[in-house]
């Protein structure tokens, strides 16, 4: 289970004991109340998390994608040049699919990736589009369609490079089938995949927001492969967000991914 090391405060006027933590130029607390001694652990790393995430920026910078420890996907914000020369290939070869550049680029995110997983097969490109939801055109395109409520606030587009198929993945924040255990308290979300022909993906993917600490135990736990190098976390800004992939109808677990954010 996690376990970090924390000192007490005691606040005389609200009569509340803190449990504090100290790291380089960051510190914080969280009221103990009647926390059991697990809760305190979450909870002091839940705000680890998010003091991480307040100081990454998203309009400059790089995600490398990690999978069993092994760099599979780089994804560029779009005012990036390896970003703007990944769109140019895509508006080349697959003009119709999306307005790449309608938006500043800086709500895009472009990557190239391996068929390291399925339902990749071969090589491709991700395309990912932040601050807006898939239109319902788009969405009936692949033979699918979803109610705004359930429907996060990006897209992505996977573009096959060799048999020129396409991929829509709907970002959704609640899954109404069957899963395996996920991360406990890591406000997840979920990757929906599906086909031009109208046909969806068996994997579905899972999505969230928690330490490297509380990821290792997790994959320790289930005897999944942890996806980060030993030093990758320490080095990076940021790990900002991890995947989880999953077969929807035997619900084995797919590898695991993390998403190493640098700014640039």
């Amino acid at each position: 289970m996690i376990n970090r090391d924390y000192k007490e405060r005691f606040d005389e006027v609200y009569q509340t004991t803190y449990a504090t933590l100290s790291r380089d130029d960051v510190y914080i607390e969280v009221p103990k109340g009647s926390l059991s001694e697990a809760d305190i652990q979450l909870s002091l790393d839940d705000a680890l998390l998010h003091t991480a995430l307040n100081r990454a920026v998203s309009n400059q910078c790089r995600d490398d994608v990690y999978c069993d420890k092994q760099i599979v996907r780089q994804d560029y914000a779009g005012n990036c040049p390896e970003a703007k020369v990944l769109i140019e290939g895509l508006q080349a070869v697959f003009p119709d699919y999306a307005d790449y550049d309608g938006n500043a680029l800086g709500d895009t995110f472009v990557g190239s990736y391996t068929a390291y997983r399925e339902p990749y097969d071969s090589a491709g490109i991700s395309f990912y589009r932040f601050g807006e939801q898939p239109t319902e055109g788009m969405m009936l395109k692949f033979g699918t369609s979803y109610p705004n409520s359930n429907l996060l606030m990006w897209y992505g587009l996977k573009f096959n490079l060799e048999t020129k198929a396409v991929l829509l993945k709907v970002i959704v924040r609640d899954y109404d089938g069957e899963t395996p255990e996920l991360p406990v308290g890591a406000n997840g979300f979920y990757s929906i995949a599906h086909n031009e022909d109208g046909t969806s993906s068996d994997w579905v993917d899972y999505y969230a927001y928690a330490t490297p600490k509380r990821i290792r135990q997790f994959c320790e736990d289930k005897g999944l492969s942890y996806p980060l190098p030993p030093t990758i976390h320490t080095e990076c800004d940021v790990v900002w967000c991890w995947g989880f992939v999953f077969n929807k109808v035997t619900l084995e677990y797919g590898p695991v991914k993390a998403y190493a954010r640098y700014n640039k």
